[in-house]
């Protein structure tokens, strides 16, 4: 299984990482149509959506409201502050009701509520990452690597001091000491990218406040779909990825993490 994970990750990750450096915006842009259709499909079948032409419906929603709300961000800039504070918002919101209430039990029925919180979720990051994007090509690979860091700060943070589970109910491997450690490794990640980006010292305690914040709401993307897939008694949201899962399962910290990091970083960075 983990040779598997390594097979798939390095070409995949090799592959991001030659698209986010190398390509101009409108490949990016339609590149993130293309994972948020077939997310839209995974979203779908988590939200109780079995029948196949419904479910490819759903995805042509999501891929087509992303990119109708580009056209419109485009031609209306000003409107992506609000919609990324609602989004954020509404993450925070979901967030305490996952840790309030936690997963419910299994069931198979179609939930409408999920497929709203789907256009939520699954929309804003596409407006987020194309707004971090025009700051520049570094811009989007940091915020996105950011995400990766964490993930390998809390393997070996948690596989080595951890004790204290974080969300039994939700994600049985994830420690305490892991996210811990996921926060540490985000902090001095971004510590030296500040000084890549010339920031100025303000900004430099800014961001390393801003990549904290963003590891914990990462966290919590991750452990939101986690229980989506236990209330549908699912292991992975899809089987595209080999030795992964789906999509969802791989993106799921940048859909909660990607319109957090837009919003503080233009607010407090880009228009600074």
């Amino acid at each position: 299984m983990l040779k598997q994970r390594v097979l798939t990750a390095i070409p995949l990750a090799a592959l991001v990482i030659w698209g986010i450096l190398t390509q101009p915006e409108n490949v990016i842009f339609y590149s993130l149509l293309v994972v948020m259709l077939i997310s839209g499909w995974e979203w779908a079948q988590l939200s109780g959506l079995k029948n196949t032409a419904l479910r490819a419906g759903y995805a042509v929603i999501i891929a087509a409201g992303a990119y109708l709300s580009q056209l419109v961000i485009v031609n209306n800039p000003e409107w992506i502050t609000p919609i990324l504070l609602f989004t954020v918002l509404s993450w925070f919101i979901a967030i305490y009701h996952m840790f309030s209430k936690g997963p419910q039990a299994a069931n198979q029925s179609i939930s409408v509520a999920k497929l709203l919180i789907g256009v939520v979720a699954l929309i804003p990051p596409v407006l987020a990452l194309m707004l971090i994007r025009s700051e520049g090509e570094w811009w989007l690979f940091y915020c996105l690597s950011i995400v990766w860091v964490a993930d390998i700060g809390a393997y070996f943070s948690g596989k080595t001091f951890g004790k204290n589970k974080l969300a039994p109910m939700l994600s049985p491997g994830k420690t305490k000491e892991g996210m811990y450690g996921a926060v540490f490794a985000n902090i001095a990640y971004s510590f030296i990218a500040a000084y890549f980006f010339e920031l100025q010292f303000i900004e430099i305690f800014m961001l390393l406040i801003i990549a904290a914040l963003a590891t914990f709401v990462s966290v919590a993307g991750d452990l939101f779909v986690s229980l989506l897939k236990r209330e549908k008694a699912l292991k992975d949201t899809g089987h595209i990825l080999p030795g992964h899962g789906g999509i969802l399962d791989r993106i799921d910290s940048v859909l909660s993490a990607a319109p957090f990091l837009a919003l503080l970083l233009s607010l407090v960075i880009f228009n600074g």
